[in-house]
């Protein structure tokens, strides 16, 4: 019958785990025939060794007992000095043990050394929760997610290079001061505006939050911290709208890939990375014909299935398909926001037209406005919850209301 393998505890390991030997190292014999003594310290499967600057003939050592023979009193000096070593390891060990933190090894020989490891940077910490939000993607997080995060981690460099000179500041620094700065610098130094700077801030909130509960700092940066966005107006196409820029006859070519995309956008209510990362293979046939996107948000990881109205099928049936092949040629989002403003332009349509406008098109004018219900809007938008969705539902509520008073000034003063 085999034993239980004992389990150390959570907060570090056991004596079970932990064990000291001494040795000789064998190929360092110096030019008195004396072989160095060595310090092995094993601990969970991981091994340090530490020189004891002792050295001893093959002969007066007790390979079986690891230590020298106790046959003189020089000999008993030098085990005494050895014992002190190995006591101070396992005092050294119970004190990481007691802090309730995980530790290696190598901590312990830090600690046996009493060598203090920097301490790590707001900096570190971001880039140590990239890496791991990295090893959790697909499952848990988007590569979408990652890139903001990223981005995070841009904007906290250049804002501790001009504010401190550095490369980096200790934990106990990132304050409510360090907090209120940032985000002045987020809002004059970047392209950020109050809802990119107040996003930004959010993410930091959650790295701090998670240090916080970790024990790295005993402070709350964000305590008392007001999250403050301005509501933004949702801006969409009519219906009339979309006709007119449908029916551009176009030359330019850059133009013309433009309207494709946004028209396909307006008519899918794909965001803009999810129509340029769409692949041939991602479009599929139903049993009576009728096709269909099956694929995941580029943002957010989430499942979408939009079926495909006619106007996008009749710029789906106008390429070339290839199986693993994306369906459109890429083209930067800079460049596509340039050409709108061009066809809005030549559409009569005056309205600070970017690309996100053709999805909020698609949610209000071609959907909502036409009975879909909320939650199968919501599903091919791909959003978590149906609260997003609902504002648009405000939306179409309060153009409605607007366009009755505007009927009712009309028809009767």
């Amino acid at each position: 019958m085999k034993k239980d393998k004992k389990i150390g505890p959570l907060i570090g390991p056991s004596l079970d785990t932990f064990s000291i030997i001494f040795l000789l190292k064998m190929k360092k014999k110096n030019k008195l025939n004396m072989f160095p003594i060595y310090c092995r310290v094993t601990m969970n499967g991981e091994r340090i060794e530490l020189s004891t600057k002792r050295s001893i003939l093959i002969e007066n050592w007790d390979k079986r007992k690891q230590r020298p023979k106790l046959k003189t009193k020089e000999l008993k000096t030098l085990n005494y000095y050895l014992e002190q070593i190995r006591n101070k390891f396992y005092v050294e060990h119970q004190k990481l043990v007691l802090k309730g933190i995980p530790f290696s090894a190598m901590d312990l020989k830090n600690s046996y050394l009493n060598i203090t490891q920097r301490q790590k940077g707001i900096i570190d910490i971001v880039e140590d929760h990239n890496i791991d939000m990295k090893r959790q993607i697909p499952n848990n997080y988007s590569e979408g997610t990652l890139k903001n995060y990223r981005t995070l981690k841009k904007h906290l460099k250049k804002f501790i290079k001009n504010e401190y000179k550095k490369v980096d500041i200790e934990l106990k620094k990132v304050d409510k001061n360090f907090v209120y700065n940032f985000e002045r610098h987020l809002l004059f130094n970047t392209l950020c505006n109050q809802n990119g700077a107040m996003k930004v801030l959010q993410r930091l909130k959650k790295i701090t939050s998670l240090v916080k509960r970790k024990g790295l700092i005993d402070h709350d940066p964000f305590d008392g911290y007001r999250f403050i966005f301005k509501r933004k107006e949702i801006e969409f196409l009519t219906g009339d709208e979309i006709d007119r820029l449908s029916a551009l006859d176009l030359k330019d070519p850059s133009e013309m890939k433009t309207s494709e995309l946004f028209i396909f956008a307006i008519y899918t209510g794909l965001a803009y990375s999810d129509i340029l990362s769409l692949k041939w293979h991602q479009i599929h046939t139903d049993k009576d014909g009728s096709k269909f996107i099956l694929n995941k948000r580029q943002k957010t990881g989430e499942t979408f299935i939009v079926p495909l109205l006619k106007p996008a099928l009749d710029i789906l049936d106008s390429k070339k398909q290839k199986e693993d092949h994306l369906v459109f040629e890429p083209i930067s989002n800079s460049c596509v926001n340039i050409k709108l403003k061009i066809l809005a332009k030549k559409a009569n349509i005056f309205k600070n037209i970017t690309f996100h406008i053709a999805r909020h098109s698609f949610a209000t004018t071609i959907t909502l406005n036409n009975d879909v219900p909320l939650i199968t809007v919501s599903k091919m938008l791909g959003h978590t919850t149906t609260r997003t969705t609902q504002i648009y539902a405000k939306v179409l509520q309060k153009k409605v209301s607007l366009d009755m008073q505007k009927l009712n000034k009309k028809l009767f003063g």
